[in-house]
């Protein structure tokens, strides 16, 4: 599955769902609340971050397990907004971060369930001393109705004219899991155009799904990867449709659908057809018949990337997925004009191959249109060298949960990335934060990043040879190198001992 094409297509339409439907809330016009103040679910208000007013502070009460989306804007200025969510025991609740779905590099957004019941707070700053005017919008809906997703049993989704959402949810198991979409219903351009909105467990957008160009949607996920909910819509109110939804362990995912089989969802045919594309066979004519991309290893672990430039084109979109499907986190990146890019790989990705690269050129702000793609497969033939990181994390005494982590320093190293995780009860991960730290530092302070909910956390520190062009929007370390990490464990608070009356 192209998950890419998918995704970008949806960048505009994201937009344009935000300001007009507003999710489950009725729209309300914008409010001007300069210096922050009280708002509830489906306000929009416009401030100003100054040197004299540095960050603004708003409030809204909250409901544990509502979904809440936040959107910060750059309205006039230069801003380069970011927010921070308080929870009601004043512990951070998240914080924004810079979503492939969004129209703006700039944009901060904010997407998760609720963990308290209470007031929050939305604290709006700015990066690296930028000022200007921002609209922030605040979404949010309360617990809804879902129906589970049974592991293997597929489950018909009938769309109606004018549909209300339809939610579903999964747990995924200790397997590689597939969650399939199929789509056999006639529409346009050739079958029901669907909207499918897949969201982790903290309430974060991972895949916005549409149909209309294409049979079947596949999304991979990793094992234990906790819980997933599924929103059912129509990108085309006027149209009506059935799709089909299953989740399965990667080895006993049904073969692909092919074109012209009738059915919701083909589960009978008992034969493994060949994958449709997503595009025609003649996609982009001639002006895509010299597109080629070529895969050349430039060292242990790294590999060189290259393409003709594509007429007309103002930018290429760049992504590897591995032999399931799954992709590389870091690998996404947009290029503006560039026509090679240079990736290097995790030592514990290099097993996942064989991998695909692929190459997206476009141009104009509707990156969901494409003038030319093109993928090449590629695999490592031998071992790459791994190295490690010795991570320590310190408890500082008398201090409400502030730690000190320090690690062995890499040569070479651009930055660092620390990932800030709680362990359940269950011995599974929740990542907390995720922090860039400069490559010549070798310790430091976390404050603020260990909830109450939890005791036991795990700090890891990764090291990249460069400090930006990674990610989506090129804003990401790059060039992994090594990694460590360490374990922390804070104490449980216990009844209070009084001692003798002085």
């Amino acid at each position: 599955m192209r998950q890419w094409p998918g995704w970008a297509r949806a960048v505009l339409t994201l937009l344009l769902i935000m300001i007009m439907l507003g999710a489950v809330q009725p729209q309300r016009p914008v409010a001007d609340a300069q210096g922050g103040g009280s708002i509830s679910y489906g306000s929009k208000v416009l401030g100003r971050i100054s040197a004299d007013l540095p960050e603004v502070m708003y409030s809204f009460n909250g409901t544990a397990g509502d979904l809440v989306q936040v959107r910060v804007k750059n309205w006039v200025g230069t801003l380069d907004p970011q927010v921070t969510l308080l929870a009601p025991d004043g512990q951070n609740a998240g914080s924004s971060t810079r979503s492939p779905f969004a129209v703006a590099s700039q944009d901060a957004t904010l997407a998760l369930f609720l963990p308290q019941t209470g007031v929050y707070m939305l604290l709006v700053s700015a990066e690296s001393g930028t000022s200007g005017q921002f609209l922030l919008t605040l979404q949010g809906r309360g617990v809804v109705l879902a129906t589970p997703l049974i592991y293997g049993q597929g489950l018909d989704v009938i769309v109606p004219l004018n549909p209300q959402p339809q939610y579903f949810t999964f747990e995924t198991e200790d397997c590689p899991t597939v969650f399939t979409v199929a789509n056999l219903s006639e529409g346009q351009p050739f079958t029901f155009p669907f909207m499918v909105k897949v969201r982790d467990a903290q309430g974060t957008l991972i895949a916005l799904l549409y149909g209309g160009d294409a049979i079947e949607d596949r999304l991979v996920l990793p094992a234990r990867s906790g819980r997933y909910e599924v929103e059912v819509l129509s990108e085309d109110p006027q149209q009506q449709g059935t799709i089909h939804l299953l989740v399965t362990c990667a080895d006993q995912a049904p073969g692909c659908i092919g074109g012209g089989v009738s059915g919701a969802a083909g589960a009978d045919l008992g034969v493994a057809m060949e994958c449709p594309p997503c595009f025609s066979e003649d996609f982009g004519g001639e002006l895509c018949d010299e597109f080629e991309m070529t895969a050349t290893r430039a060292g242990d672990g790294t590999y060189s990337f290259a393409w003709p430039a594509v007429e007309g084109a103002e930018w290429y979109i760049f992504y590897i997925l591995d032999a399931w499907g799954v992709m590389l986190l870091d690998s996404p990146i947009m290029l503006e004009g560039g026509t090679s890019h240079v990736y290097s790989f995790h030592p514990a990705d290099v097993s996942r191959g064989p991998f695909t690269a692929h190459v997206n050129a476009g141009s104009g702000m509707d990156i969901g249109t494409f003038l030319c793609v093109d993928e090449v497969q590629f695999s490592f033939d031998g071992p790459v060298p791994e190295c490690s990181i010795d991570v320590g994390v310190d408890i500082v005494p008398g201090a409400a949960r502030l730690a000190v982590a320090s690690w062995t320093p890499t040569p070479g190293v651009g930055a660092y990335l620390i990932h800030i995780y709680a362990i359940g009860d269950d011995g599974g991960l929740i990542g907390i934060r995720v922090l860039t730290v400069p490559g010549d530092a070798a310790t430091y302070h976390l404050e603020g990043v260990f909830p109450a909910d939890y005791s036991r956390f795990r700090i890891k520190v990764d090291a990249y040879s460069e400090a930006t062009g990674g990610g989506a929007f090129g804003d990401m370390p790059q060039g992994f190198m090594c990694g460590g990490s360490a374990d922390v464990e804070f104490p449980k608070p216990g009844p209070v001992e009084w001692g003798p009356a002085a």
